[in-house]
């Protein structure tokens, strides 16, 4: 990797940018799971 570290450096801020939503997404879903629950107990 000694002539492309620009690349290196796309590919890592596309990982974190994916890990990101990803975590986001899946925030959101526990959520809705949880609001769900509450609205079938009433």
């Amino acid at each position: 990797m000694k002539g492309n570290p620009y690349l290196f450096a796309a590919y890592a801020v596309t990982w974190i940018i994916h890990i990101a939503y990803i975590s986001t997404i899946v925030a959101r879903y526990s959520r809705l799971k949880r609001e769900i629950a509450e609205l079938k107990k009433k």
